[in-house]
């Protein structure tokens, strides 16, 4: 029991490691081994086995005695590598934002990794779900009782999903009650951000389209600045989160008009 609690220990603190590498990466463009090894206190050998399997995950390139971006793959990150980042945490969002759900109700999910938790989690409703991601259709083909309607449009691998002017067309052609996203960070001043610029745009045009704005983004997303802003935060209804974002941080949050649940 004791081996086994060991590794699921050390499986989620080398997730978040690799996350934290792929934000400095994006934020540096180049990294060192040796840098790595102070910051998160490893030894340089654990660094190296971590970009090796970033490299075998496309999210980076190595070089001689570090690595650098793999500008070929664009700044998004493989969904298969972020639905393994902070699980435990999506899943708790995904539950308590499906829990927002009401019958009878059209709602749009984007792209995330988070979103498909709450279509994972969505009750047995009679509902329109607008989407750009596959894996969210996938995942609702068995709901007899709610139609998905796809945003068709350029297809982009890493994130299983449907981009570009013709998904944002489509998108701009209908209303949606609850619009449920992610993102890349989000702080009080610079707002809610993304880093890939395509999905960006048709976040973009989900918001024009939506009622109400709810922001599922785990605690290790706040204070964080990414490439292109989505909107300011003061437009966000709801914002469902872990319960690892300190007790300061949700009172500034709420400050701006943020309703706030926390998921355990």
């Amino acid at each position: 029991m004791a081996n086994d609690i060991n590794a699921r220990v050390e499986t989620r603190l080398a997730s978040d490691r690799h996350r934290a590498i792929i934000d400095l990466l994006e934020e540096r463009g180049t990294l060192r081994v040796a840098d790595l090894s102070k910051r998160f206190q490893v030894t340089e050998e654990t660094i190296r086995r971590d970009l090796e399997r970033l490299e075998g995950e496309g999210a980076l390139l190595r070089v001689h005695g570090g690595a650098v971006r793999n500008r070929k793959e664009g700044l998004e990150i493989p969904a298969l590598q972020r639905e393994a980042w902070n699980r435990e945490e999506k899943r708790a969002i995904g539950v308590t934002a499906a829990s927002l759900v009401e019958d009878g109700e059209i709602i749009a999910l984007d792209a995330s990794t988070t979103c498909l938790q709450l279509a994972k989690h969505l009750p047995d409703l009679h509902l329109t779900v607008l989407t750009n991601s596959i894996a969210v259709v996938l995942e609702l083909a068995n709901r007899e009782n709610v139609n998905v309607i796809l945003a068709g449009g350029y297809f982009r691998r890493e994130s299983l999903s449907l981009l570009g002017v013709p998904t944002e067309n489509m998108i701009e052609g209908y209303h949606v009650d609850k619009y449920f996203f992610s993102c890349h960070g989000f702080d009080l001043r610079r707002g809610v951000s993304e880093a890939d610029e395509l999905q960006a745009q048709v976040k973009k045009s989900f918001i024009s389209i939506s009622e109400q704005l709810i922001l599922l983004a785990d605690s290790s997303k706040y204070n964080r600045k990414s490439l292109v802003r989505l909107t300011g935060l003061e437009k966000v209804d709801k914002l469902v989160t872990d319960n690892k974002l300190p007790v300061n941080c949700v009172k500034e949050v709420k400050q701006k008009g943020v309703h706030i649940l926390v998921a355990d």
